[in-house]
């Protein structure tokens, strides 16, 4: 699915957290969604998905050869079927299987009558996301990244043409982080992820979008845009960006912040 930002901007509480963001992700690829708290990251996943409205510019999204339309022009149904969000606090208080939960992505899916033409999904999306072995658990016993793995399961279910993660390595330990980013890269789905860790975004992402404030501060491959000066400025850290021995990506070596002397003011010599 192509997707294109012209000029997008909302206000939450009075004040612009996404003010003016101009981007065109790649289509097919893993675009990665940077920046520090508050830069506008989740605000801007749920414009992009349509659950919120831009008070100027537009969310644009069409596939080949359609001419792209503003979100916001999409039926729910229509939405639903080609747009999964998965947010970072979902949770369910219902009692059902892991299953049950997977196959709420194939609600836009279903006939009057219930049915689904497309049960297998359920099972592919389990599968893909390494959650076959839990699907009669009950939800209610899984670990923080068992429930990560199903609410990406349940995501995959919708069999999106475009797919919007906020921070979904959250809960997952070091080898399921890149089991799921290397998944989530080699989909050939348009993607775009928030994410902290700025080395799992410059190791798995073809493509990032930095926020800072609400607008885009830098955009494009992860080589050319996460460069020291950009992280002190956005990110107000001091590294160096290495290169991976086997990958070829960059590698980014945060230095640890100076002392501060008492009665010195941080910066002052």
């Amino acid at each position: 699915m192509d997707l294109r930002l012209d000029g997008v901007g909302t206000r939450l509480g009075g004040r612009w957290v996404v003010d003016g963001v101009d981007a065109t992700p790649p289509p097919g690829h893993f675009t990665g969604l940077l920046g520090p708290n508050g830069a506008g990251k989740s605000t801007l996943l749920r414009l992009v998905a349509g659950l919120l409205e831009p008070e100027r510019g537009a969310v644009l999204v069409g596939t080949a050869p359609e001419k792209p339309v503003p979100v916001a022009s999409l039926g729910r149904r229509e939405r639903a079927r080609r747009i999964a969000l998965l947010e970072q606090e979902s949770s369910s208080t219902v009692p059902l299987t892991v299953r049950e939960v997977v196959a709420l992505g194939r609600i836009p899916y279903r006939t009057l009558w219930g049915a689904d033409p497309g049960d297998d999904a359920v099972d592919r999306a389990l599968a893909a996301a390494d959650a076959t072995h839990l699907a009669d658990r009950a939800w209610a016993t899984l670990s923080g990244g068992e429930r990560q793995r199903v609410h990406v399961a349940r995501a995959l279910a919708q069999e999106p043409e475009l797919l919007l993660l906020d921070e979904p390595t959250n809960h997952l330990d070091v080898s399921a982080q890149l089991q799921l980013l290397a998944f989530v890269r080699d989909l050939g789905t348009t993607t775009v992820a928030a994410l902290h860790d700025l080395n799992l975004a410059a190791a798995f992402c073809e493509h990032v979008l930095v926020l800072s404030q609400g607008r885009l501060a830098a955009a494009g491959h992860p080589r050319e845009v996460l460069r020291p000066a950009l992280l002190r400025e956005v990110y107000g850290v001091e590294a160096d960006v290495l290169e991976h021995p086997r990958t070829g990506r960059p590698v980014i070596a945060f230095h640890e912040p100076a002392p501060v002397r008492a009665g010195v003011t941080a910066g002052e010599p």
